[in-house]
């Protein structure tokens, strides 16, 4: 049929990356208060070898600032190579921006095209100003991907789902289009039950709210 071999349209996606989101944030992560604890822990020790050293002096010591958002948390075995485990920038959140990508470099492509027609150019360049970019100058930067714990004290075992992306190259004078956003605090076994579907659902939330936010982005972060 001519339908099935008509040349699929052109489309541009966004390549992820990770940016400074550490290793790992290609997967759901969970970050448990027993990390928080170890790493207070960790710089109390740190700071009790550094006074030895320095001779009882503790002249600029002190707790390093954190937030339980930054730390790196642990995979979910029970979620290992199930795609809803994939970040979203990854997956559903990159394909939903491709297609405003797809748009955008579209119109670029046609402008150029038009240009190219009354421009003098050759048969040659005019043939490569229209063809669309088939990946974005821009990338999308990995931001939260995570459940994190929502009460550093008490055995409550609640976590709020935690999700960001950034687009477009940071700058000095201008900074990446950001979203972000996080669930309610909910019960570990709520997100485990009926096969993650709490997760399933808040997921989608992110997606879509992530999705508006990015995809309202001013032409000149693509």
């Amino acid at each position: 049929p001519a339908d099935a071999q008509a040349k699929a349209a052109p489309t541009t996606k966004l390549r992820f990356e990770r940016g400074y989101s550490r290793p790992g944030i290609e997967s759901l992560r969970v970050v448990r208060r027993e990390q928080t604890m170890n790493n207070v822990a960790g710089q109390v020790a740190l700071n009790v070898g550094m006074l030895v050293l320095g001779g009882g002096r503790a002249g600029g010591l002190g707790m390093s600032n954190f937030s339980k958002t930054d730390l790196a948390g642990e995979p979910i075995e029970a979620l290992q190579g199930n795609a809803l485990a994939v970040n979203p920038a990854i997956s559903d959140l990159n394909e939903a921006l491709s297609k405003v990508a797809t748009r955008i470099y579209s119109a670029r492509a046609a402008q150029s095209h038009a240009e190219a027609l009354t421009d003098g150019s050759t048969p040659e360049e005019i043939e490569k100003a229209g063809i669309v970019q088939a990946e974005a100058d821009t990338p999308l930067y990995a931001g939260a991907w995570h459940l994190v714990y929502e009460n550093l004290s008490g055995n409550d075992e609640l976590f709020r789902l935690r999700f960001g992306a950034e687009l477009g190259h940071a700058g000095f004078m201008r900074p990446p289009q950001a979203c972000g956003y996080q669930s309610e605090p909910i019960a570990w076994t709520r997100w485990q039950a009926d096969d993650w579907k709490v997760l399933r659902e808040e997921r989608a939330k992110a997606v879509g709210a992530c999705a508006e936010v990015l995809g309202a982005a001013p032409e000149k972060f693509w």
